[in-house]
């Protein structure tokens, strides 16, 4: 039986957390699935590894070796073109898994024919263990919440499920972004112009022991700039609004809603600052803060002088206050606007 899922990891060194990984795989994957390695020149110890592994689990395991490092970006579209199932998963080789997060991941993809790319729950996106927690009794109690997800702005390449539809549709990584950074953010920019959603899916959980990979490679940082550059030319750099919501009938409820998901999927990020409870679509790059009618304007404008990051532009439906925040653009820096 072929796979319904192919689980591809690229593997450069890091002996220790690919064992670890490819433990949790074996110990806690339900759905059918093979995984194929893509060993980046690592080192005997490693390369042996992956060897034993292959020899000893038959169709269950490919693996492709590079005589050189190619980087995360080139080895993920190997594996991706070495595939033919109806998904792919790739997955770093320092992250854990947990109880049939690919099968609950699969669940969600197949919930719409929109939804396109899926990454689980994760530390990586802000569901995090307390300490001491052990990962696996964390993720018990976010298996909850099966069948649940909330749409993001892009996916992250750290455990990221795509459809074939999606890969047929817009092909694969640009390599442009070398040894890795942003190429996540670019293919999710790609799917969501052609029509597919990016989610997490809240009842599946992998844990990402974050940039274990990248931590050794000495030009991160020049690479992570480079990349930034190229993507922010192409898409734009992601724009911070913010709305205030004095108060709001259904026809401004449904025009506010309608422009933060667009704003949202767009990439960008909204902030919604509402007097009392405030219905707003479920989506990553959409943050409500509901705050009590007493002082509101003034809890509003504390909050909004006090953000590190700046606020592009502000929306605000009362005048008056619209007029205090211009007094005070010397230190937000934002646009105001009326809506």
């Amino acid at each position: 039986m072929s796979a319904k899922c192919d689980i591809i990891i690229p593997v450069w060194n890091q002996l220790a957390f690919t064992a670890d990984c490819v433990d949790s795989i074996f110990k806690y994957t339900g759905a059918e699935y093979r995984i194929v390695f893509i060993d980046n020149a690592s080192e005997e110890k490693t390369k042996s590894y992956l060897e034993s592994l292959a020899k000893s689990h038959g169709d269950k395991v490919l693996l492709i070796r590079n005589e050189a490092n190619t980087g995360f970006v080139k080895a993920a579209n190997q594996g991706m073109r070495a595939s033919s199932a109806p998904y792919v998963c790739l997955l770093n080789n320092d992250t854990l898994v947990t109880k049939g997060w690919l099968g609950e991941m699969i669940a969600i993809a197949e919930k719409s024919a929109d939804i396109g790319i899926v990454n689980p729950s994760s530390n990586n996106l802000g569901q995090r263990p307390e300490p001491g927690e052990p990962v696996e009794l964390y993720a018990e109690k976010l298996r909850r919440e099966a069948g649940a997800y909330v749409e993001l702005g892009a996916a992250i390449g750290f455990c990221m499920l795509i459809t074939r539809a999606v890969i047929g549709k817009i092909g694969y990584f640009d390599e442009i972004y070398g040894m890795g950074n942003f190429e996540d953010t670019d293919f999710s920019r790609k799917a969501v112009r052609e029509g597919f959603k990016c989610v997490r899916a809240c009842g599946a959980y992998v844990y990402h022991r974050e940039h274990g990979s990248f931590n050794k490679a000495k030009t991160f940082e020049e690479d992570f700039k480079r990349n930034k550059e190229i993507y922010e030319f192409r898409w734009g750099r992601p724009a911070r609004v913010a709305y205030v919501l004095d108060s709001f009938d259904d026809l401004t409820l449904n025009h506010v809603n309608n422009e933060f998901m667009k704003l949202a999927r767009g990439g960008n990020w909204v902030w919604c600052f509402s007097k009392g409870p405030f219905d707003a679509p479920r989506h990553s790059n959409i943050i409500v803060k509901s705050m009590p009618s007493e002082r509101f304007h003034l809890a509003v404008l504390f909050n909004i002088l006090k953000k590190k990051k700046k606020f592009d532009r502000i929306f605000v439906d009362d005048e008056r206050f619209g007029k205090v925040l211009e007094q005070f653009s010397f230190i937000h820096k934002a646009k105001i606007q009326y809506y």
